[in-house]
């Protein structure tokens, strides 16, 4: 591989260290507040070197052009182009002050050089998580004890050189914005803290909502957002309940704590006033004065832009708003004179017009709609961490913007640039989360973090040689997250599981690992060196010949054969299964059926019998029922290992075996999952299935269950090696009962039994993109089920009955058939069909409703409809003489439903045939009898669609061939 260039190395280092110092910053900001940041000669602050540093690396990353492509970052880059032009246009007249007041948008390159960093190298967020996690852990308790030093001591506090400022000046909302972040943290379960730091850190909430209505609010409803979109509705009404009673308790008690300066006491009480000053009036403690006079301020501003000649430029940057509008009286505590109104989207009004507050509006708008949207996403697909980290950065901007709503915030860099760099985390994070699919995953950041912690760590505790070194490229390839739990070879998992706590990442060394059955906790990971394999089969040494054959125990597992089996296959549902050479041997009934490649096992005599003779080979017997049992844990993630000879019961998986109703969120990918009994993988709700390669499993390559599955880029083939009756269950992929199951770009090939079917009221079930070919039954099968869309599929040459299964028969074995269904869209597929076989066609059985109500006199049964299926704009491509596509009746005259193919609303139309052969073979079905495709246009179907012959010429326009 040749070197890169030593320029490239050089802005490497370049953006590795800005990082680090740009997280000390951070840190200055949440604990010192003010003081830091007027740390600096004027006009260089800490801000400004910071941001000018950033600029050397926003410049080094090379990401410069590629960062305008998200709306989110789009409207931040307009918004401060617009504020930078007011500006420039106030810098004559106020000279530094314009650009003062400019910073609450220019601080915005905050969030570019941000995102450049993180697009640069996608790892760099498992750097910042461990950021996050220094944050939460160890600035917000030094936060905290200073600002109850800065409360109760404020007398002794010493001021900063030549500054009228104290060196603890922490605002109550910035710690309420700090202090919430960090609780969001904790309760999607990024971090983990003790019971000490949370009952400081509630006890904190309780003393920053006595003190201050926005920082309240700050904390209140961002946390309440986050349980909601989380799903922590049971925990919402713990804490509340649990704060309530703390209320009630201290209310009754009449505690509280005087401040010095007048400041409002620490009381429940004031808790309760603030909450009644923001839903009404209170005259405690001046509230509703303040408060009033916000509100005749905030009017002033909407009357003079809004309503009056500001609209389109606002008063601009520079001008003194508070002496401008006349709103200098009143201020709290007659402190000195602030510039803005209390409000930054008042500010944006006041200073930029109708178009600067529409700007601001856009950016952190679309920032919050794009972040949700992402965390949405995540949480369908499997990517768990993803959705969590989303829902923490839009809860933790959501804590400032409230905070900044009710007070000088975004105007001053303590709370400006901390925003501006959660914007840019957002957005760069939501462009390599977007890029997921198409370059190499990163590092997961949930637990790739440590390493990132450790730097947050040295860099808080001013160690600066940090500042010289990186994260080696080796360290970002390795397979396995650093961090995780090392599992050698011969060691128990389940033995770790038990010892780590939830949220746990495993990587499971390379090598064969026997006898492994794992009950995960909850969001525990599972990671796979290249070549680890969970086998669930042991090794044969209790052997030993007797006549002519071979003779050993036969497990026993306590489990009932289950499923239906073919004629010449009747112990298909045996799980107990023996490998030679890797291979599984053939169960027989009967010991007269023993030959080499068979083994026969005899329940009375509990033997076990082989004609093959296995020394010098490898002999296995499966002896485990599961790899991963879900037992009721959320948010697993199993990737990239090998499962295999696992004696699954039929319907059930070697991964992710039991169905508990708890057992949501999985993520299963890049496994390769052989040689089970039943089937490879089963889901639960809300799970993932892709990149997995699901091979000669017994019955079935994957199992669905429950709603919100997507199964994608999975490689599925030669599964129900075990000969199960496909008319029964067995093939690639069976589901029932789903709800919004996504089955989406698949190969799924050579199963005997049908490719990808649904069964039993499946309902909004999406095929698309799929590849499926040469399967023994339907390619792709809808079952009495409603409301599916099958589209721009390729299926070729399906129902070729392999392995003994029925195949295509009349018009069953279908490249696509929707039996008994309703609501089905079918379209933009290509489906290639063998001589005699069947293409499209939808048949009515006149099935009886599973969820039949129980019937009273004179009440008829429920059928499921064949009814309003729309077949449109495919291509059928028949490679022989003869074919069958269109609707086909299978009940008698005397069954309600025997006209319902033609009544029921269903249409083919701008259809392709193309027959390769030359044929006179009525080619289409409406009804009882196959019909012409003449006939077929008559009987109302595909008035657009058209028919191409080999041996003819081009079709006129209204479709019909006409001979040359």
């Amino acid at each position: 591989m040749p070197r890169a260039p030593a320029s490239a190395a050089i802005d490497r280092r370049a953006t590795d260290r800005y990082l680090p110092i740009l997280a000390l910053g951070f840190a200055g900001y949440v604990v010192f507040g003010k003081s830091f940041a007027y740390l600096g000669l004027p006009p260089l602050f800490v801000g400004e070197m910071l941001f000018a540093l950033g600029l050397l690396a926003f410049l080094a990353s090379g990401c410069t052009a590629a960062l305008l492509t998200t709306v989110p970052a789009l409207s931040a880059a307009l918004l401060m182009g617009w504020v930078l032009l007011r500006t420039l246009q106030g810098i004559g007249s106020y000279g530094v002050d314009a650009l003062r007041d400019g910073a609450v948008a220019l601080y915005g390159g905050f969030a570019f050089i941000v995102a450049a960093l993180i697009v640069e190298r996608p790892i760099r967020i498992a750097q910042i998580m461990g950021y996050f996690r220094v944050h939460a852990r160890v600035l917000i308790p030094i936060a905290i004890v200073f600002y109850l030093i800065a409360r109760f001591f404020n007398a002794y506090i010493p001021k900063l050189p030549g500054q009228n400022i104290e060196i603890i000046s922490v605002r109550s909302g910035e710690l309420a914005a700090h202090l919430c972040g960090a609780l969001v943290l904790v309760l999607v379960g990024l971090c983990r803290v003790s019971r000490t730091w949370l009952v400081a850190a509630l006890g904190a909430a309780l003393l920053v909502a006595s003190q201050s209505r926005g920082g309240m609010l700050a904390l209140l409803l961002p946390l309440l957002l986050c349980m909601v979109l989380t799903g922590q509705i049971g925990r919402l009404a713990s804490i509340t309940m649990a704060l309530t009673l703390v209320m009630m308790v201290a209310y009754a008690a009449d505690f509280e704590l005087a401040l010095p300066r007048g400041e409002r006491p620490i009381s429940a009480a004031a808790v309760v006033e603030n909450l009644a000053s923001v839903a009404g009036s209170s005259d405690a403690n001046n509230l509703d004065g303040t408060k009033q006079w916000r509100l005749s301020w905030w009017q002033a501003i909407r009357n003079y832009t809004i309503h009056g000649p500001y609209f389109w430029t606002g008063k601009g940057f520079g001008v003194n708003l508070a002496e401008a509008d006349g709103f200098v009286v009143g201020l709290e505590r007659g402190g000195p004179i602030v510039r803005s109104p209390h409000s930054v989207h008042m500010t944006y009004l006041a200073r930029g017009g109708v178009p600067g507050l529409a700007l601001w509006l856009l950016a952190i708008g679309s920032w919050t709609i794009a972040l949700l949207r992402a965390a949405h996403l995540a949480w369908r697909r499997g990517d768990l961490d993803w959705a969590r980290y989303f829902v923490f950065l839009v809860c933790y901007l959501a804590s400032i913007v409230i905070d900044a709503s009710f007070d000088v915030a975004l105007e001053g860099p303590m709370l400006g640039i901390p925003f501006w760099i959660l914007f840019g985390i957002g957005f760069g994070s939501l462009m390599v989360y977007r890029a997921w699919h198409i370059v190499a995953p990163p590092v997961r950041f949930g637990r790739a973090a440590r390493g990132g912690a450790h730097i947050a760590g040295a860099a808080l505790l001013g160690a600066m040689t940090l500042l010289g070194s990186s994260r080696s490229d080796a360290a970002e390839n390795a397979h396995c997250p650093s961090g995780s739990i090392m599992v050698p070879v011969g060691a128990s998992i389940q033995a770790f599981v038990d010892k780590a706590a939830p949220g746990a990442t495993f990587c499971i060394a390379a090598g064969v690992h026997r006898g492994q059955l794992v009950a995960p906790k909850d969001r525990q990971t599972f990671i796979g060196q290249p070549g680890a394999i969970l086998n669930g089969a042991e090794l044969i040494t209790d052997i030993s010949p007797k006549d002519t054959v071979w003779v050993t125990a036969m497990p026993q597992f306590g489990t009932k054969r289950f499923g239906s089996c073919l004629p010449n296959r009747a112990r298909c549902n045996d799980p107990r299964r023996f490998f030679l050479d890797g291979q599984p041997l053939e169960p027989v009934s009967d010991r007269a059926e023993l030959q080499p490649g068979r083994v026969y096992s005899d329940a009375a005599t509990g033997l076990s019998y082989l004609a093959d003779d296995p020394r010098g080979r490898t002999l296995e017997r499966a002896r485990l029922l599961y790899a991963f049992n879900s037992r009721g844990a959320r948010g697993v993630t199993v990737k990239g290992l090998i499962v295999e000879k696992y004696a699954t019961p039929a319907q059930q998986g070697a991964i992710f075996g039991d169905e508990h109703p708890r057992a949501t969120d999985w993520l299963i990918e890049d496994n390769e999952v052989r040689f089970n009994s039943g089937s490879g993988i089963a889901t639960g709700e809300r799970s993932m299935v892709r990149r997995n390669k699901v091979h000669h499993n017994g019955q079935l390559g994957i199992s669905p269950n429950g709603s919100d599955v997507v199964i994608e880029d999975n490689e599925i083939y030669e599964n129900n090696i075990y000969g199960f009756d496909a008319a029964w269950e067995a093939g690639g992929v069976k589901a029932g009962k789903v709800e919004r199951l996504t089955l989406r770009g698949n190969h799924v090939h050579d199963n005997y039994g049908s490719g990808l079917w649904c069964d039993v009221d499946c309902r909004n079930v999406l095929f698309e993109n799929n590849l499926v070919e040469r399967n023994s039954d339907a390619g792709i099968f809808y079952e009495i089920s409603f409301d599916a869309i099958i589209r721009n599929n390729t299926v070729r040459l399906n129902g070729t009955g392999r392995g003994g299964q029925q195949g295509s028969a009349w018009i069953w074995g279908a490249g696509i058939q929707i039996a008994a269904s309703e609501g089905v869209s079918v379209y933009g597929n290509k489906v290639t069909v063998a001589s005699g076989g069947t293409a499209i066609v939808i048949v009515d059985q006149g099935r009886e409703r599973l969820d039949q109500p129980r019937l009273k006199d004179g009440q008829k049964k429920l059928f499921y409809l064949t009814a309003r299926n729309a077949v449109h704009d495919n291509e059928i491509v028949y490679e022989g003489n003869s074919g069958l596509s269109g609707g086909a009746s299978d009940v008698p005259a005397s069954n309600p439903n025997f006209r319902i193919i033609e009544t029921g609303g269903n249409r083919f139309d701008r259809n392709t045939y193309v027959l390769r052969g030359p044929t006179n073979a009525p080619l289409f079905i409406w009804g009882g009898e196959p019909v012409s495709y003449e006939r077929f246009r008559d009987l109302g179907q595909e008035a657009n669609g058209r028919i191409i012959r080999a041996d003819q010429a081009p079709p006129a326009q209204n479709g019909l061939v006409q001979k040359p």
